[in-house]
């Protein structure tokens, strides 16, 4: 082989090298830069996988945080009422429901209308046989006194053997049944022969045989009239006194 033939065939087999070079460096994707790739791609991942779970992470503990102010704001509420309890317990205050309420309403509305009698007539009469005759539209016995009937659109009427009849009216009235003693009271009106007289109160007792009008007491008689404190009466003799002013006391013959 001649001198020329060699150098021809070293320089061929040098421009294949280079060719060779370049090929790997820019055009060959081989197992090596797939690996190189694959890893980034995996830091990638990696990456994103962290951002993730911190990010559900600060959402795990910002739930965790209401969860815990919601609970304290919870235990703070059950606290105040607890202690508003306590309160109105020790100032002896009962706290009742809207339902309670209403059911207890109904049953004092019920046990109202169970002692409420109606159309009631009470007579009694006293050792000269004078009878006391008290009707009245409504009645209940009275909360404070069981011997007390309280009465509503009352009328009375006091007879004797020897004078006329005595009426008496008012829109309450009171009687013992204990005591036979009776208390009239608003709109008391009294007629006896050609005399009527009103008052707000009108007190009798059987006991004494005597009668007691006042407060607001005028005595019309024909075409007079008079004002007076007080006006007392004998049930026996029916002698009317009047206590006013100039203590004028008339007789009834």
């Amino acid at each position: 082989m001649s001198i020329k033939s060699l150098l021809q065939l070293i320089l061929l087999l040098l421009i294949i090298v280079i060719l060779g070079g370049i090929y790997s460096l820019y055009f060959y994707k081989g197992p090596l830069k797939n690996k190189e790739v694959s890893n980034n791609a995996l830091i990638e991942i990696d990456n994103s996988n962290k951002n993730l779970n911190s990010s559900m992470n600060d959402e795990i503990l910002e739930e965790i945080k209401t969860n815990k102010k919601d609970k304290n704001y919870k235990n703070e509420k059950n606290e105040n009422i607890l202690t508003n309890k306590k309160k109105n317990n020790k100032k002896g205050v009962i706290t009742l429901s809207k339902n309670n309420k209403n059911q207890l309403d109904k049953k004092d509305e019920n046990d109202k209308i169970k002692n409420l009698t109606k159309n009631i007539e009470y007579v009694t009469s006293n050792k000269n046989g004078d009878i006391f005759k008290v009707i009245a539209e409504f009645a209940k016995t009275n909360l404070d006194n069981k011997d007390i009937l309280d009465l509503e659109n009352v009328n009375g009427n006091i007879k004797t053997k020897e004078k006329n009849e005595i009426l008496i009216s008012s829109k309450y009235a009171s009687y013992n049944h204990s005591s036979q003693n009776s208390k009239f009271y608003q709109n008391v009106k009294i007629v006896y022969e050609n005399k009527v007289i009103t008052c707000d109160n009108l007190d009798i007792s059987i006991s004494q045989n005597i009668a007691v009008g006042y407060d607001n007491v005028i005595l019309e008689e024909g075409n007079s009239i008079m004002k007076a404190k007080k006006i007392t009466m004998n049930l026996l003799t029916k002698d009317i006194s009047i206590n006013s002013d100039n203590k004028i006391e008339l007789k009834i013959n």
